[in-house]
């Protein structure tokens, strides 16, 4: 038995056809990988700046706010209140907990100069690094809206 064409005539070259799609996806799939592949990441360091604080990288210092008010300074640690004569001692438990030797003070900027420089006093004895920030405190211990 003889297998004859049910077209009248020749087909050409559509057996080709399967191969343009073979080729078709291989191009889109080079194109597509090329697309979704990962960049490498550019580091970029930018110079100090007044405006731009410097980042603190690895020390994780311990934070002092310091709240002037009428009856007296106020001195905050971890956002709670500490009175002064355990200020100290304080500071130094919990930089050994994080073990850093930074402390970091938040400044009311309310506070006179001689209640800033006790606090200053009170870490420089415990020899410390001191990292300074001024800024508006409220009532609470928070910030002013």
């Amino acid at each position: 038995m003889k297998l004859r064409m049910s077209l009248p005539e020749k087909p050409g070259w559509i057996f080709v056809v399967p191969g343009f799609d073979f080729i078709a996806l291989l191009l889109a799939l080079v194109l597509l990988t090329g697309v979704v592949a990962r960049e490498g990441w550019v580091e970029i360091k930018l110079p100090p700046s007044e405006f731009r604080g410097i980042r603190m990288g690895e020390q994780n210092p311990v934070f002092v706010i310091l709240q002037s008010t009428p009856s007296g300074p106020l001195y905050y640690l971890a956002n709670k209140k500490v009175p002064r004569h355990q200020l100290a001692e304080r500071i130094a438990q919990e930089a050994q907990k994080r073990e850093t030797n930074v402390v970091g003070i938040r400044i009311d900027q309310k506070a006179t100069a001689s209640e800033r420089q006790e606090l200053i006093n009170i870490i420089a004895g415990l020899e410390y690094r001191i990292i300074e920030g001024i800024r508006q405190v409220g009532e609470a211990g928070g910030d002013e809206p």
